[in-house]
């Protein structure tokens, strides 16, 4: 069978996010239906993902830097957008929206499907997985729980951050796929059980990057934050994949599939959860569905330019 070239992939891509727009403006399609197809995403397709490639992993210093990748991202956007926000006097609940909508990378919505379209496999997703769970969920879920109620003025607990965690369906699945690495896997307890969970993972590209495009929205009012919503963009589009990217040429002993995900990871959306996080704190909610609206589609354009610079050299 016939391989898929990246732009087939990538047209893919775009039909799915349209498809899902132009549907959610059909008066009879059914209201908040996305939140069954995430419903499916989270407590089947992403638990069933990990428990196949994450105990194929061999550890290595890789897997940590893939890890650190959302640490380092989230970290230097708070220093990012204090510095912005400063130079142009932006309130609080902008500079709390662009740290959680853009300091935390769309590692799994956007990233898993838009990788496996790009490589047209799905062996960067063994690497995606632990920049998602590692990464950017328990970023989410610890400090990012804990800015989002900072910037809200409010307090945060450990019983609130743990309780997100663990209750979590893809981060239990994750350490149970700790568990199984030294019995290699599920492969090797049932040939029969790994098919069933790499079934149950495979409708994960089409249905993650449907559900984005039935949950983007436009408004005329979001032009009014153009300013904070250009370098919210910069940021997570150029400046968080560069930083990573010179991190890595640093700390990685040679360019790998590794090098490139992790780099690729830091380039992608606004973090859907992110901004969902800011709404429910009221950090101007206008603006994070305004960069997710934009950011996404803007997004595959520039990853994918980002990709070709890292087949470049």
């Amino acid at each position: 069978m016939r391989k898929k070239s990246v732009l087939e992939n990538l047209l893919l891509i775009f039909i799915c996010l349209v498809l899902g727009f132009v549907l959610k403006q059909i008066p009879s399609f059914p209201k908040d239906s996305y939140k069954g197809i995430n419903t499916y995403i989270i407590w089947v397709a992403l638990p069933c993902l990990a428990l196949v490639y994450i105990p194929k992993l061999e550890f290595s210093l890789s897997l940590i830097w893939l890890a650190a990748m959302a640490w380092v991202v989230f970290g230097l956007s708070i220093l990012f957008f204090r510095g912005l926000s400063t130079l142009f006097g932006w309130n609080r609940q902008i500079e709390g929206s662009l740290v959680l909508a853009c300091g935390l990378c769309n590692t799994s919505f956007v990233g898993f499907p838009l990788l496996e379209f790009l490589y047209n496999s799905q062996e960067p997703l063994q690497y995606a997985i632990v920049c998602d769970q590692a990464g950017s969920f328990l970023v989410v879920a610890t400090v990012g729980v804990i800015v989002a109620m900072n910037y809200a003025g409010e307090k945060s607990s450990s019983k609130i951050i743990l309780k997100k965690l663990f209750y979590f369906p893809p981060f239990i699945a994750f350490l149970v796929a700790l568990l199984l690495i030294p019995f290699e896997g599920v492969e090797h307890i049932s040939t029969t059980l790994e098919a069933v969970l790499k079934t149950l993972a495979q409708p994960l590209v089409v249905l993650a990057i449907f559900s984005v495009g039935l949950q983007i929205e436009f408004n005329k009012e979001n032009f009014s934050l153009i300013n904070p919503f250009f370098f919210g963009l910069l940021y997570k589009l150029f400046v968080a994949p560069l930083a990573i990217y010179g991190l890595y040429l640093i700390v990685f002993t040679e360019k790998n599939m590794a090098f490139d995900v992790g780099v690729l990871e830091a380039a992608m959306a606004p973090m859907v959860t992110g901004v969902l996080l800011a709404q429910e704190y009221d950090l101007n909610p206008k603006l994070g569905g305004f960069l997710l609206a934009i950011g996404i589609p803007v997004s595959i354009g520039s990853v994918y330019l980002w990709f070709l610079f890292l087949n470049s050299i």
